[in-house]
């Protein structure tokens, strides 16, 4: 077995991979890996994502970014955790195992040769999920020597019709569906109808919902790309005839992935995110889409880090629409001792703090 470094002429090779074997989803790809390269530009990304290969097959993927955080090097993906990494499906047993101790191998060498201080990896959930919503697998990083940090993610079964699925949202949700149903009515937009004028509207609203530039123009481009190569979708809410909310889906295999919202604040009143979530899951069903990863759940305390308080509103906000709540596997690997101690101290402080309030 042999690392060849991921190179921009490869891509193609990288891609094919991604969509035949089921380690894999949307992060992944080429084109994710472009948007994470651009996403933090204080992070000072660098690609080190590598394939292995043997006899000129490709065995597994690994995207792997070196990022400069607060002067600390790290592996990790626009500062989250890195994609596991994608085995051939045919891999096996004891071979997938050999696979695998290789690959850590290495990340372990290229980590102590760079003066990495830590490696954060997670599962792609929707690329190992089943339609029932259970999960396949276990967290393997512990054998690796990392640490588990696993929260929950929660994932919506689209296999029943809109009638069944409403039943599953809570109730303050669904009336909050229909009374902004009243004042909105949405447009969706593919790759057949996006137009960089509309996109734009997006574009600006993040900006203003915000009240500031949140990361660089290039990673709008890309969403724009992932569009009209019909990897996602841009849903819009109208109240008359303006926009006053967007939200961005992403689309891969036959999953989808909430990724982006924004509202006009100044239609606060109007429960607009609803409205567009709803939205969403319907059209979703249209295209035959089998999953949808609505959201990260977190809550407190957790050893896995410090929630803020917009983080757990969040996660039980994504949870009002249904579904299930099933383990997103992360793990985090430490090679600096004086780091691990300092990150935890942080974490240890911070849900005593939460526990002394409750």
């Amino acid at each position: 077995m042999e690392i060849v470094k991921l190179t921009p002429e490869r891509y193609d090779v990288w891609d094919a991979f991604c969509e035949k074997s089921s380690d894999a989803w949307f992060w992944h790809t080429s084109p994710w890996l472009e948007y994470t390269m651009v996403y933090k530009p204080e992070f000072h990304s660098e690609s080190f994502s590598f394939l292995v290969m043997e006899g000129g097959a490709t065995l597994a993927i690994c995207p792997l970014f070196l990022e400069t955080r607060e002067g600390r090097k790290e592996f990790s993906f626009g500062g989250g955790g890195l994609p596991t990494p994608a085995l051939l499906n045919t891999l096996r047993g004891k071979m997938r195992e050999k696979v695998l101790r290789f690959i850590f191998r290495h990340l372990d060498e290229v980590a102590i040769e760079r003066g990495v201080s830590r490696t954060e990896f997670r599962f792609p959930v929707l690329g190992i999920a089943t339609s029932s919503g259970e999960q396949v697998g276990w967290n393997y990083l512990t054998k690796f020597g990392y640490l588990d940090t696993s929260i929950g993610t929660q994932l919506i079964s689209l296999e029943q019709d809109n009638m069944v699925q409403r039943r599953d949202v809570r109730h303050g949700h669904s009336a909050d569906i229909d009374r902004a149903s009243k004042f909105l009515t949405c447009e969706i937009f593919t790759k057949e109808s996006v137009t960089p004028m509309v996109f734009d509207v997006y574009r600006e609203m993040h900006k203003q919902a915000a009240g500031r530039v949140t990361r660089p123009l290039r990673t709008f481009e890309i969403q724009y790309e992932l569009i009209t190569a019909g990897n996602a979708f841009l849903i819009g809410a109208k109240k008359d005839d303006e926009f006053v909310g967007f939200s961005y889906v992403l689309t891969y295999k036959q999953d989808a992935y909430y990724a982006s919202a924004c509202n006009d604040s100044r239609f606060a009143d109007l429960p607009i995110a609803h409205f567009l979530q709803w939205k969403s899951i319907e059209y979703l069903r249209t295209m035959g889409i089998k999953r949808y990863e609505i959201g990260w759940q977190r809550f407190m305390p957790s050893l896995s880090g410090v929630w803020s308080e917009k983080e757990i509103s969040i996660s039980k906000f994504t949870r009002g629409f249904g579904g299930t709540t099933v383990p997103l596997f992360r793990g985090e690997k430490y090679y600096d001792p004086a780091y691990f101690l300092e990150v935890y101290e942080t974490r240890l402080k911070g849900n005593a703090e939460v526990i002394g309030k409750n």
